[in-house]
């Protein structure tokens, strides 16, 4: 119970902050200005999940199952590796979102690169070794703290360009007191005794987790850019839909950072009822959750767009339903299928489901502007999903015939007797 609270408290905290930040730039800039802010931190979220490396995805469950050598190892190889990705990385975010940016091309830039840092995140370590606390001090509390001051100072007559410059220093302190604090720099003697794998082998064993997330982020994120170039009447609209349902998802992600951390530490003949019990939970979850989100979003929206950005009902069905599927999907992926370690169907079902919701995303939004590109992020979404739960079931039912193969082995007996 402690556990869920502490979780609870990170990610609530964070999506309250990351919500109310909204109005204040609408309000400091503009709507217009703050659509192409929300459109460069689309971008940067594709450059967070390069410099985040697939950790997030894989290293929950690594840690879950490692010894305090193995994981002081693992986490000085990651920031290794993040150090020397965030600089090229940043750079190319920066400059993409230049592009798209048009008039307000230094918002939407230093927006892209703000949302880049969060890859440097260390929350995956206090994910595997569920430390709620820990991840509530030293990475929540510097992210609020940056977030605030920015909201200050736009109340007090600064522009939204200032307060993601502070969203950007909270996150870069996030990352430096969460190093400091696991690497214990005044014990460096013993990090440098363990033995450490070349950068490159490191990159190459977190390929699956890299190539999954980064093309996640890419369906995530590309279709705001999409919707600015092609339909960019209904870019506002969209951003601030987009923003609740990521929010929301952000809110939520106790849910998910409990069952990455509950399924992997079964015992192997437990695996794959707690994989099936997680997936329950999840459905009986997001489907609250999408009844509730229909209940309050017209008023949340309402509020976030400051009384300029009013979205149809039909748009606000429809990022319920996005959100709750979402929630599912994160499920299997990041706790059921990386404890399967399958994380291979993932990135099958997320390089499909792009493929074919992309596309949908670009017509729909030339046809039918922000509901358009709603219904195509949906198509891909549940067709990623539906090759994610049949990839999991074959896994399952592999393992149930490796199981019985070992147990009625005649070298080994019955029942391994």
């Amino acid at each position: 119970m402690n556990t869920i609270i502490g979780y609870s408290i990170s990610m609530v905290l964070l999506a309250v902050v990351s919500l109310a930040v909204i109005p204040s730039m609408v309000a400091a800039s503009g709507a217009a200005a703050w659509g192409m802010i929300a459109a460069g931190q689309s971008i940067g979220g594709v450059g967070a999940v390069i410099v985040a490396y697939g950790w997030g995805l894989s290293g929950p469950a690594s840690v879950a199952r490692a010894d305090a050598n193995m994981r002081l190892t693992a986490y000085a190889e990651s920031v290794v590796c993040k150090l020397l990705i965030i600089f090229p990385v940043g750079l190319l975010v920066f400059s993409v979102a230049w592009g798209v940016g048009r008039d307000y091309a230094i918002f939407a830039g230093v927006g892209a690169l703000s949302t880049a840092t969060v890859g440097l995140t260390a929350n995956w370590l206090f994910v595997g070794l569920m430390q709620p606390y820990r991840l509530l001090v030293f990475e929540t509390v510097p992210r609020i703290l940056g977030t605030g001051i920015g909201i200050f100072f736009m109340a007090h007559g600064s522009s939204a360009l200032v307060g993601v410059l502070w969203q950007l220093i909270g996150m870069v302190t996030a990352f430096v007191v969460s190093t400091i604090w696991i690497l214990r720099p005044w014990r460096l003697r013993r990090l440098r005794s363990l033995p450490r794998r070349r950068v490159g082998v490191v990159l190459s064993s977190q390929r699956l987790g890299l190539t999954s997330t980064v093309l996640s982020s890419i369906y995530t994120s590309t279709p705001i850019v999409i919707v600015s170039l092609i339909a960019p009447g209904a870019q506002p609209v969209y951003a601030v839909v987009e923003k609740v349902q990521r929010q929301v998802i952000v809110g939520l992600g106790p849910f998910v950072t409990i069952l990455q951390g509950w399924v992997p530490k079964a015992r192997q003949q437990e695996l794959v009822r707690r994989v099936r019990t997680g997936l329950l939970a999840a459905v009986v979850f997001a489907v609250a959750l999408a009844g509730l989100m229909l209940a309050v979003a017209p008023e949340l929206v309402g509020w976030l767009g400051g009384g300029q950005i009013k979205p149809s009902f039909i748009t606000l069905i429809l990022m319920a339903f996005i959100t709750g599927v979402s929630l599912i999907e994160a499920v299997v992926s990041k706790a059921c299928l990386a404890a399967l370690r399958r994380l291979d169907v993932v990135t099958r079902a997320t390089a499909i489901g792009t493929l074919v919701g992309l596309p949908c995303v670009a017509i729909g939004a030339v046809l039918w502007g922000a509901e358009g590109a709603l219904c195509g992020i949906f198509a891909g979404l549940s067709l990623r999903l539906l090759l994610e739960l049949i990839g999991m079931r074959r896994a399952i039912a592999q393992r149930s015939v490796s199981a019985l193969d070992v147990t009625m082995d005649p070298e080994i007996g019955v029942n391994g007797s």
